[in-house]
């Protein structure tokens, strides 16, 4: 308890400050977004629950405001569960390349996903990422593979969001006046590691504004860190010290059956 009070007063006083910075800084860069956060890193450890960030900001100018929160790209593998005689199995299978690990968006858009050139281009909504599939260019001539393309994206984004990494309907941006805002940008036990991209765009009339990018940097520490680096860096060893392992249980457990069990 006495922590999540010590969490909110640091929280508190960062805002409080913020205003101050950016009320000065806001006067003096017409139409432009002048913004930070309270924390730009994330230390992952055996006792990492999710955390939040605090980002806060001024807009120099009318418009909408726009943040968008990127994780670093990954390589998924989706498979279609298929029935066949009553009996479930893996069917088809589709590898999702280059898609955000993690995506959170917050907008002051009334719908984020209409149609609009822009956004498409800043890859802002839902429908609006880009990304590769194991279908080839050719083989997505054909309207069929298109739509099953389609479909395995869709059951994709729709399990990331259920695993809390993909926050896709617009949230919420709170305005403390016409010109400061903030908004608590939410991050999950189960994040990746690796540089996320807070990314604050300021749109009028289908025409940007201004953009700004903060990174955020987020670490696996303590001995699942030395794990994970051991595992990458020697590979050979790691898988060795695991057959090892494994033995050794497996014998002990066997000895431990004969010694209360009996042969």
């Amino acid at each position: 308890m006495k922590e999540k009070i010590n969490k909110n007063y640091k929280i508190f006083l960062t805002t409080l400050l913020a205003i101050f910075f950016i009320k000065i800084h806001s006067n003096c860069f017409a139409s432009s977004v002048v913004s930070g956060i309270s924390n730009n890193k994330i230390d992952i450890d055996s006792n990492f629950k999710g955390t939040e960030i605090l980002l806060f900001g001024a807009k120099g100018d009318a418009g909408d405001i726009i943040i968008a929160v990127r994780g670093p790209k990954k390589n998924f593998l989706v498979t279609h569960k298929e029935k066949t005689i009553g009996v479930w199995h893996n069917g088809t299978r589709i590898k999702i390349e280059d898609l955000y690990s993690y995506y959170a968006l917050f907008s002051t858009f009334n719908n984020i996903d209409e149609t609009n050139q822009m956004l498409e281009n800043l890859e802002l909504g839902r429908n609006n990422l880009i990304f590769k599939s194991s279908l080839t260019d050719k083989t997505l001539n054909n309207p069929k593979n298109k739509i099953l393309e389609e479909e395995f994206y869709n059951s994709l984004v729709e399990n990331l969001e259920q695993n809390h990494l993909y926050l896709v309907d617009a949230n919420k941006i709170d305005f403390l006046d016409e010109t400061l805002f903030k908004a608590m940008l939410q991050f999950p036990k189960n994040i990746p590691q690796g540089t996320y991209a807070v990314e604050i765009y300021l749109i009028r009339d289908d025409n940007l504004l201004s953009f700004q990018s903060i990174p955020i940097y987020v670490n696996q520490i303590g001995i699942n860190a030395e794990i994970s680096n051991f595992c990458y860096q020697q590979p050979l060893l790691y898988a060795l010290f695991a057959i090892i392992i494994a033995l050794l249980f497996g014998w002990l457990a066997n000895i431990l059956f004969i010694k209360f069990f009996g042969k």
